[in-house]
């Protein structure tokens, strides 16, 4: 799964190697994103890349909002066979900003923080869904069975996409089907990657500062 994540880079970074046209809103970078919080993403529009925030954890239309517990994650596998998100895949596909994400593995009965980046440290994008409940706009994280790397801390891993080509196909839902798109729904290159052990300060969300992604080692 992906249960919490970072997103240190710069807004004009992100804007260059993205091809954002609009940007909605000021982002502040944040080191410890955890789910209800606002997030930064990017949805294909008219042709025009615009980005804005959302909340993490989906809601459906259909669902009651105050007894809904919200879907931080969609494993990609099953998308087509669960309601709250088969109907998503053809006209409500998004993206993630992210710079890297954390797991725990438990070592000595404790449970230890591990953050996760691409080797050249660049700034890289999940494969999500989003929806509208009423006047609330919310999303989810797909996952995808973990690379070897990843898979030493846990079983599943969030899709990651860096490629230009890979993106464009997922945020272009009137060039590309679902079926066409779904072909870039898997684990990352664990050659392309790496991880380190951070400080336990991720474990709170209401820790969010610097400390969260520096190396303990």
């Amino acid at each position: 799964m992906c249960g919490r994540y970072s997103l240190t880079t710069p807004l004009e970074e992100l804007v260059k190697q993205y091809l954002i046209d609009e940007f909605i809103d000021e982002w502040e970078p944040r080191y410890n994103i955890a789910p209800t919080q606002k997030v930064l993403s990017l949805i294909s529009h008219k042709g025009k890349r615009r980005a804005g925030s959302i909340t993490w954890g989906l809601v459906p239309r259909w669902a009651d909002r105050e007894k809904w517990k919200p879907l931080i994650n969609a494993r990609s596998e099953t998308l087509l066979e669960k309601a709250s998100f088969k109907s998503l895949v053809h006209q409500n596909r998004m993206v993630i900003f992210a710079d890297g994400f954390f797991e725990w593995k438990r070592q000595k009965g404790e449970k230890i923080p591990v953050r996760f980046q691409l080797k050249n440290e660049k700034p890289f994008v999940f494969a999500g869904l989003w929806e509208r409940n009423g006047d609330m706009h919310t999303s989810t994280i797909l996952t995808t069975e973990a690379n070897p790397l990843v898979g030493n801390v846990h079983d599943r891993m969030p899709v990651i996409l860096s490629e230009q080509e890979d993106i464009e196909k997922w945020l272009n839902t009137e060039a590309y089907s679902f079926e066409e798109a779904s072909s870039i729904l898997k684990p990352y290159r664990q050659d392309e990657m790496k991880a380190y052990e951070v400080s336990k300060a991720v474990n709170s969300p209401k820790n969010d500062s610097a400390e969260c992604i520096v190396p303990v080692h």
